[in-house]
């Protein structure tokens, strides 16, 4: 046996996964290392995280294999596939895997930066990441980078320095979702460019509002909702919105077929609420999915082989149906938070100890609490820079806890060093959010 193939050999780990209660119908999975994101293809489900951790599951989240695992290397904190044969990972320590043969082997890439908070690929050689002060391209595979220059909008007067996130199609078509904030809420304008990078274009698409971007089928997905009648008495309203691109530039609406607004979207499907979902692009009739409520149901989720998973703190998969009827709305429901972007490009150095990844959505929507609230958190910060616990010293309810709590929970810091050394520590924070009751 080679050394390769020993080495292979070990990093082969089944799991089970383990039931919570009797009475739950989500399972925790037991991974080597905590997991970040996730996703799908080919009916496989992928998931990423601390440890260079990569694993997979053929048979909807029942079992799982790690495929990648480095001991103390970087944290992957996203995984996808442009084809089913060709992915990529990326995250923190300078680390970019890509693999070519569907996932069974991942090799490691050169990068711009030690940091890359998110990245897209349309093949091997064309794709962009997203660093703390810059996003930079290659053609090449990795071997060479440019930064691509932001140049400001001249119809704006405050800068869109917010990444929502980034999308390479193809070799000539890129687009970036910019935003004056952190998270889809927030006005969002996108830059495009048709010819590989050489001119760059402003994009505004008005009276939306997106809850994701996706690369599929050769062309930009848009999800989200669009606000109507805007000039009828007591204004418009939202309704639910997917439109595709060829550019870019030129949109396609989809004939308005759902009466309910979308929480957040990936590249399968949209979910409605925690426990509903549809599969995007929507079939005639559309395919609804049903699975069990869930209340650390985060915007990284997928689904395959019957089964979905979701990532918070850990790993957790269920059941899902496909029906023609939409789930009904139940006291378990809840609104599922959407993601939230990486610090602004154009953030100053923070003083003290040093957070990565250290953002919260600043506008949370309840059923009970309105105004200004203010949290009182105590964190546990391990050796390796990640949240171990998040205590709530003081907040306004439990349902602002709730909706709060994933977002903290993934915060990313530097190590703390005393003496030379990585240490665990305990800092307290203080947050303000503004609440908007749910009419």
């Amino acid at each position: 046996m080679s050394p390769l193939t020993r080495v292979r050999a070990a990093l082969v780990f089944t799991l089970a996964l383990a039931v919570l209660t009797p009475a739950s119908d989500w399972r925790i999975i037991d991974l080597p290392a905590r997991p970040f994101n996730i996703t799908e293809n080919q009916g496989v489900l992928w998931v990423c995280g601390a440890d260079e951790l990569i694993a997979k599951s053929t048979d909807g989240g029942m079992t799982w294999i790690t495929q990648h695992q480095q001991k103390d290397g970087g944290i992957l904190l996203n995984i996808a596939f442009s084809s089913p044969k060709f992915g990529y990972a990326s995250g923190l320590g300078g680390t970019l895997l890509f693999t070519r043969n569907s996932g069974d082997t991942w090799s490691r890439i050169p990068t711009p930066d030690p940091v890359i908070y998110a990245a897209s690929f349309s093949d091997d050689k064309h794709g962009l990441v997203h660093a703390p002060h810059n996003i930079f391209a290659t053609v090449d595979g990795g071997q060479s980078w440019k930064p691509i220059k932001i140049a400001p909008d001249p119809d704006e007067d405050r800068p869109f320095t917010y990444i929502l996130s980034l999308h390479a199609l193809d070799t000539q078509h890129i687009l970036i979702a910019m935003s004056e904030g952190n998270s889809g809420v927030y006005h969002s304008k996108y830059l495009i460019t048709k010819d590989g990078g050489l001119n760059w274009k402003w994009l505004d698409i008005p009276s939306t509002g997106s809850t994701a971007i996706v690369t599929k089928a050769g062309e930009y997905w848009f999800s989200g909702h669009e606000v109507i009648e805007k000039d009828k008495p007591g204004g418009g309203y939202g309704v639910p919105l997917v439109m595709h691109s060829p550019d870019g530039e030129n949109w396609t609406h989809l004939p308005r077929w759902s009466q309910k607004e979308f929480s957040t979207c990936n590249s399968q499907g949209c979910l409605y609420w925690n426990g509903a979902g549809v599969k995007i692009p929507p079939a005639d009739p559309p395919v609804f999915l049903a699975f069990p409520t869930e209340k650390s149901l985060s915007a990284k989720w997928a689904v395959a082989q019957a089964g979905i998973c979701t990532v918070s703190m850990n790993l957790k998969c269920a059941a899902v149906a496909e029906t023609n009827s939409m789930p009904p709305y139940t006291e378990a429901s809840t609104h599922v938070p959407g993601p939230i972007a990486p610090p602004p490009l154009d953030a100053p150095a923070r003083e003290g100890l040093q957070c990565l990844f250290c953002d919260y959505d600043h506008v949370l929507v309840t059923q009970n609490y309105q105004g200004i609230a203010e949290l009182d958190l105590k964190f546990h910060i391990g050796a390796n820079g990640l949240v171990q616990n998040v205590e709530v010293l003081k907040s306004p309810s439990g349902e602002v806890t709730d909706k709060i709590l994933p977002a903290l929970n993934s915060w990313i810091f530097m190590p703390y060093l005393k003496n030379g050394i990585a240490t665990p520590v305990v800092t307290n924070i203080k947050l303000r959010v503004q609440i908007i009751k749910s009419r």
